[in-house]
């Protein structure tokens, strides 16, 4: 079985994930981030090849974890609630390459990333895995900045147009808080044909022979990511 952190603020979601065989593991409610983030599961867990980094007020999620990875790194400052502190863990991991805004990311991720010889590029956006959807070696975002240092990187992804994805408290959620892949399936929380960019978005994932679930019939809505650990 695939384990996968996940917010569990939508109870209907949390049922359709575990009908695809996925176990899911509930991401925390950290009280100092703002309300709209403070269960996202892309802001308190990075997974980097076979070490998930958690962040340090993450105590529940550490000790979930501890039966599904063996290791286990903690972040070394304490999270803040505003930007660009609270994005500690905030980084797309693909290629062997490390995507992030290398000014606030974690010294725990950069030591990592330096013993193990992944390279570490820099994006302008701090908030990098929330607005990149990584689908195996490909990925979709609507950030410009990302787009054109990851293809620099000779990374293939599509670029979309911004909005069209719920999060409440803000104007609009990211690509990337609302959709994960598993082998050839890509998972969508809301219907993806609702999106402006939905069928740009089904064609390129099915010029890769990536099958389209929707997990709802609903708008796609940012719920922090989904952690495949």
């Amino acid at each position: 079985m695939i384990n996968i952190v996940m917010s569990t603020e939508f109870p209907n979601l949390v049922d359709e994930v575990k009908k695809y065989g996925f176990n899911v593991i509930p991401s925390e409610n950290i009280d100092i981030l703002h309300k709209f983030e403070s269960r996202h599961g892309d802001m308190q867990c990075l997974k980097i090849n076979d070490t998930c980094f958690v962040l340090k007020e993450c105590k529940c999620l550490q000790e979930e974890l501890s039966a599904y990875c063996d290791n286990i790194l903690v972040t070394d400052k304490p999270i803040e609630k505003l930007y660009p502190n609270n994005i500690l863990l905030n980084a797309a991991f693909i290629d062997n390459k490390l995507f992030c805004n290398t000014k606030v990311i974690d010294e725990s991720v950069k030591r990592y990333c330096k013993e193990n010889c992944i390279e570490l590029a820099n994006v302008k956006q701090g908030y990098t895995k929330c607005s990149t959807a990584i689908i195996d070696d490909l990925f979709i975002t609507a950030d410009v900045g990302i787009f054109n240092s990851m293809t620099a990187n000779g990374v293939e992804g599509l670029l979309i147009k911004s909005g069209d994805i719920d999060l409440n408290g803000v104007e609009y959620g990211f690509i990337g808080g609302c959709c994960f892949s598993d082998g050839d399936n890509v998972y969508f929380t809301g219907d993806i044909l609702k999106h402006s960019d939905g069928k740009l978005i089904c064609d390129f994932l099915h010029k890769h022979s990536k099958n389209v679930i929707c997990l709802s019939n609903e708008k796609l809505y940012d719920i922090g990511g989904f952690v495949i650990v």
